[in-house]
């Protein structure tokens, strides 16, 4: 069961799940690698269990090892539960990244994933994006604002999220730039984040703005927050293993986290 985008992109599922009507909050690495963090919390507090993975000739040769087995590093996963706006949806689905994809792949790779949503028939589509700034962050302070496609926009007033201003790129970028003209309701929510190392507490911060669009579900962030240090040397240490080894085939790293101007 392939899903074919363009180039050389596939969507491989796993498991023939049905996800109609789902909701699907999508954690690339980003500043603060705020997706990351949230996108692996969520994952690992609510059971969620693998069903499909993206794989390209352009990603980087990589892999991930749990207990000796190898995962490819982009994946999806999925948990029965209650969610969404209209508290119809019956799956919440996770895309998560343990890469950062160059920037040549990053247009297929969004509207390969959006296609793919579609075709699964999501309802709504939640990117997590960081903002970067200057000193610590504090994740009381932090400030989290929204971006939205068309079809998305009416979320902006009924959960009453802050508007962005500015501009977007990298993955995020290309994620809205893809889901203009489309009828997938696409959502970006855009934290404060620490500008060079990982930021558990705005991720925290990101998960307690989307609780508003789980109704059925309470996310606890308390543990994230008191366990922020230790997440965040894990996700650190596992982009540096990264880092390490592809410098051992090409001279220098291309920037994959995208920026926002304000």
């Amino acid at each position: 069961m392939a899903a074919e985008a363009r180039n050389d992109l596939r969507i491989i599922e796993t498991r023939d799940e049905s996800l109609h009507g789902a909701m699907m909050i999508v954690g690339f690495p980003t500043h603060g690698l705020v997706g990351s963090v949230a996108a692996s919390y969520l994952v690992h507090t609510l059971d969620m269990s693998p069903i499909a993975y993206a794989i390209s000739d352009m990603f980087p040769p990589t892999v991930i090892m749990e207990e000796g087995l190898v995962h490819a590093p982009v994946r999806f996963y999925a948990s029965k539960l209650v969610c969404g706006p209209d508290r119809k949806c019956e799956q919440l689905v996770v895309a998560i990244s343990d890469i950062q994809p160059p920037p040549e792949v990053l247009v297929s790779l969004s509207r390969g994933m959006l296609d793919w949503a579609e075709a699964k028939r999501v309802q709504l589509v939640v990117a997590i994006e960081g903002q970067p700034i200057e000193g610590e962050a504090n994740s009381t302070d932090a400030r989290v604002v929204a971006m939205t496609n068309r079809p998305a926009a009416g979320l902006l007033e009924q959960y009453k999220f802050d508007p962005a201003n500015g501009v977007v790129t990298g993955f995020s970028g290309a994620l809205m730039l893809s889901a203009i003209g489309r009828t997938l309701p696409v959502m970006c929510l855009v934290a404060q984040a620490h500008k060079d190392y990982p930021d558990a507490r705005a991720a925290a911060k990101v998960i307690e703005s989307i609780n508003p669009l789980v109704p059925m579900l309470v996310l606890d962030t308390k543990p994230l927050r008191e366990k922020a240090r230790e997440i965040e040397g894990e996700v650190r240490k596992s982009l540096e293993q990264q880092r390490r080894s592809l410098s051992t085939m090409r001279p220098e790293e291309s920037e994959g986290p995208g920026e926002m101007y304000r």
